[in-house]
């Protein structure tokens, strides 16, 4: 298969947010996670005469309360989103909405910031921060702006912010109430419904109640004062599609507008569901993980030292299988079937979307570092006829692997089903899925007898 590959571009990786901003200032495009960017550059739907990588501006990953308010920093990963205690407790529609985006390798990588930049029709993150209230803050060497949420999203892929002007935080107020509701289609990896709800509470009536939806219309849309002063019941949830605002109606590749309108009552009385009677079951965590490298321009791959040589445009992938690493494969090209995954610093994440020149100063690994004897997650693979033809299979482990330690050890089938989808063009998933609860039992600690 012919590899995809950008046009030609230059590549600035920033040391600082004042280095980007008087790059952006100068015409060149911001890269954050870069799981949608890389990919449209590669397919030439988009072009680009300069990046900025920004993704290592770690003073851009934060999470702090703040009085009424909490503060995200813009290069939070989706991952820290999804599952630090903090966001959960203070934002759990924005915290679900998270834990729905793609799977594990897109949410090591794919940024807050990054995403509400893109401003996909789908995109997870716009109607929680819609039906939240939530102001963005953004940046440029003129100074800064606090934009409202409402104004920031201004229709598909289009935003309020000006060229020279990188996200910087955004700010969630504190709510009673609130709660997302996701629906995908199977397979899917954008949603093609997201509804998001908030309100608070005074005497037990609701007050300030706000709605928002996404992927219906080509823009997201929000109602306020929907609910105020009633209750979420049957009759409400039908006023509350009649209230709905016109918009010009998003059919996506995997549903179609009428499809989603017939939807609607239904996922809205999902949402009122999960307001009204709000569980956590997911695992969290209290650390954000750090992301800055060495600053040097070798890769640590397997134990061993490589200089990153080529143009910026060299994909990770094509650059480890250049010096060597044949065992990561060359899949679907467009960061969708995750046979290219590898552990950069420690997390999974698909080689295809990671150009070779952001991989300087990590560390990578693939399943030939995983030591002379079996790791448990090969044994498990092995011992429960996993591999298939094996052309997944590295892909498959490396992400497990992740997973069982930093995510979900138990592998429970929630966090499983929204976290590892890699694909199996065998389709031998009841193999796979065995293998991975048989690591999950392998690797638990065990009880001194």
């Amino acid at each position: 298969m012919k590899p995809a590959y950008p046009k030609e571009f230059n590549y600035i990786k920033a040391k600082s947010l004042a280095e980007a901003l008087e790059a952006v200032k100068t015409g060149a495009k911001p890269l954050a996670g870069g799981q949608s960017l890389s990919t449209l550059l590669k397919l030439r739907l988009t072009e680009v005469d300069t990046l900025v990588d920004i993704f290592e501006l770690d003073e851009l990953r934060y999470i702090e309360r703040r009085g009424d308010s909490l503060a995200l920093g813009a290069l939070l990963v989706h991952n820290d989103v999804a599952m630090h205690k903090d966001v959960v407790e203070w934002a759990p529609a924005l915290s679900k909405a998270a834990w729905m985006i793609a799977d594990l390798q897109v949410r090591n990588r794919g940024t807050l910031g990054g995403s509400l930049a893109h401003a996909d029709p789908a995109a997870n993150y716009i109607p929680p921060l819609l039906a939240l209230d939530a102001s963005i803050r953004v940046r440029s060497l003129r100074g800064v702006r606090l934009i409202k949420m409402e104004e920031f999203v201004q229709g598909p892929y289009q935003t309020a912010l000006k060229p020279d002007e990188i996200v910087e935080e955004v700010v969630v107020p504190k709510w009673d109430l609130q709660n997302t509701y996701v629906f995908k289609v199977r397979g899917a990896s954008y949603p093609s419904l997201i509804l998001a709800v908030a309100a608070n509470l005074e005497d037990g009536v609701l007050k300030r109640s706000r709605l928002a939806l996404g992927g219906y219309y080509t823009k997201p849309v929000v109602v306020d004062g929907i609910f105020d002063g009633g209750i979420v019941n049957k009759e409400a949830l039908i006023k509350a599609v009649e209230l709905l605002p016109e918009g010009e109606p998003y059919d996506d590749p995997h549903l179609s507008f009428e499809k989603k309108r017939r939807l609607l009552p239904t996922a809205l009385a999902r949402l009122a569901e999960g307001l009204l009677n709000p569980q956590w079951n997911l695992p969290t965590k209290d650390k954000v993980m750090k992301r800055r490298g060495r600053e040097d321009n070798v890769v640590v791959i397997n134990g061993r030292s490589f200089r990153v040589e080529g143009e910026p445009r060299l994909l990770l992938l094509d650059f480890l299988r250049r010096v060597g690493f044949v065992e990561v494969k060359r899949g679907c090209d467009e960061g969708k079937c995750g046979a290219c995954t590898v552990l950069m610093d420690g997390k999974a994440v698909k080689s295809c979307t990671v150009f070779a020149p952001q991989a300087a100063g990590h560390v990578i690994e693939t399943v030939k570092n995983l030591g002379g004897e079996l790791h448990q997650v090969q044994k498990a693979f092995l011992e429960e006829f996993a591999s298939q033809c094996g052309y997944c299979t590295h892909g498959f482990m490396m992400t497990v692997i992740n997973y069982l330690g930093d995510v979900d050890p138990s592998a429970k089938d929630e966090t499983l089903k929204l976290t590892v989808k890699n694909i199996c063009r065998c389709t031998g998933y009841v193999n796979i899925i065995r293998a991975i609860r048989k690591a999950a039992t392998l690797l638990a600690p065990r009880e001194p007898s």
